[in-house]
């Protein structure tokens, strides 16, 4: 019993460590993004002493419903971009960014939205699987 609190506590330790391993610079709560124009999504990979070894992202767009959205754990919605990155310095001492130019489709829904980005990674010496999400509230106009 004694071992299952320790690795309970551990755990906790790694998760909220783990909880600034990324983050959404652009799109923002509040953005407005226009069918068929180009948007540059930002991601932050502020410096941390965390071990994570970076496997992939996926920036989504998904439409709200009667200001409902759904939650990325359960459904990311149109996938923009899915694959690695490979971010460079952000200012000495901040950490790392990269931008992807994105476009949204024709057929996208105007109005209420979730901009999701989605982070998986490889943490700690074991290492354990880490996933992780970043939201932005957005309009489609």
């Amino acid at each position: 019993m004694r071992f299952l609190s320790v690795f309970v506590v551990a755990a906790s330790a790694i998760v909220s460590t783990l909880s600034q391993t990324i983050e959404l610079g652009y799109p923002t709560d509040g953005a407005v993004l226009k069918v068929e124009q180009n948007f540059n999504a930002q991601v932050i990979l502020p410096y941390s002493m965390a071990s994570c070894i970076d496997v992939g992202i996926a920036l989504a767009l998904n439409s709200c419903t009667n200001g409902v959205c759904p939650q990325p754990a359960q459904e990311l919605g149109s996938v923009l971009y899915a694959g690695p990155w490979n971010p460079t310095i952000l200012k000495p001492g901040v950490g790392f960014y990269q931008n992807f130019t994105l476009q949204l489709s024709e057929y996208q829904p105007i109005g209420q939205a979730i901009f999701t980005l989605t982070h998986f990674c490889l943490a700690g010496a074991g290492p354990v699987p880490y996933l992780e999400y970043r939201n932005a509230s957005v309009t489609i106009a």
